[in-house]
């Protein structure tokens, strides 16, 4: 099988062709360990993927009328647009941020996806704009984010609780930003994304790259393919190796496949192409060379002071 070119269909059926007891649903789960496996086994080049934040306009045209314990907002010269789901609504420094749940057909109605925690208030300003950015359908984990226009990199080693610490108000707003920091999973995607906070919040249309490190693929949908990296014939000596260590369903039924020698003659045939792999790759595209130290590194400063100072003081 050429590299690159196997199909999870061939793979599979290779594996059946050496042991037909075992059936196609047993074959495709060590095909799908195999390639988790080698998924895992480092930071491959054909992992890394890169994509963009998208920053939207702010909207605050109008006045709203918000009530203690309901969700619901009620807009006032309003013309909200369904795209505001997910993006987030505040009124004033000294309310919680709340996501927008749903907007209703005529604009003039938005859902909260908590109830509104603050007190009451009637015909009062408002901000709706993008504070928590979602993750990619297959991500798995951030590499790095940068700004292009002030050319640097953000900061993802800052949690929660330091940006609680710095602005619990979330009073910093507006670019550059500094921090790009894990928040919480969505309450859209089903399962799940990730959100970031981006700090301080961006309140214009705006964009920020990242590279991020991508999720395996489902190799049983229609049509799939191994990337071109990932050989199909370690893939199938890694599952082979599976095979020979399988007894069996049952002592009435043994698997003639069955040798526990023969599986570790796979297990080292699989290693000697994994390790062939990871040269590849190395000759593809290197990443763990690294040529500066940290503080050489050119990434946004890290703020010193609160917000009053931020704002108050040249950067």
């Amino acid at each position: 099988m050429a590299a690159g070119l196997s199909t999870y269909d061939q793979l599979y059926r290779g594996i059946m062709l050496r042991c037909p007891a075992a059936g196609a649903w047993l074959a495709r789960q060590w095909i799908d360990y195999a390639f988790r496996t080698l998924w895992d086994r480092r930071l491959w080049s054909w992992m890394r993927k890169k994509s963009q934040f998208l920053f939207p306009t702010l909207v605050s045209d109008g006045l709203v009328t918000v009530t203690h314990g309901d969700p619901h907002v009620i807009g006032i010269g309003t013309a909200w647009t369904t795209d505001m789901v997910t993006r987030q609504f505040r009124i004033g420094l000294q309310t919680p941020i709340y996501t927008i749940a749903s907007v209703d057909d005529v604009g003039q109605t938005l859902e909260l996806s908590e109830p509104w925690g603050a007190i009451s208030a009637t015909a009062v300003g408002y901000k709706v704009y993008l504070a928590y950015v979602t993750v990619p359908t297959d991500f798995q984990s951030m590499i790095a984010v940068y700004d292009p226009n002030y050319s640097w990199r953000l900061l993802q080693n800052v949690s929660q609780e330091d940006l609680d610490l710095w602005d619990a108000q979330r009073a910093t707003q507006g670019t550059p930003a500094w921090v790009m920091s894990p928040y919480t999973f969505d309450e859209v995607n089903d399962p799940p994304l990730m959100r970031y906070e981006c700090w301080p919040h961006v309140q214009q249309q705006y964009c920020l790259t990242h590279l991020y490190t991508s999720r395996p693929p489902d190799l049983s949908d229609p049509g799939a393919m191994l990337p071109r990296g990932i050989r199909g014939d370690v893939l199938l000596e890694m599952s082979l190796a599976q095979c020979a260590r399988w007894p069996g369903p049952s002592r009435d039924e043994p698997n003639p496949y069955f040798n526990l020698a023969l599986a570790t003659q796979h297990d080292d045939r699989g290693e000697r192409g994994i390790m062939d792999m990871e040269r590849t790759d190395d000759e593809t595209a290197e990443t763990d060379v690294w040529y500066h130290s940290i503080t050489s590194a050119p990434w946004a400063s890290f703020p010193y002071g609160d917000s009053r100072y931020l704002q108050s003081h040249d950067w």
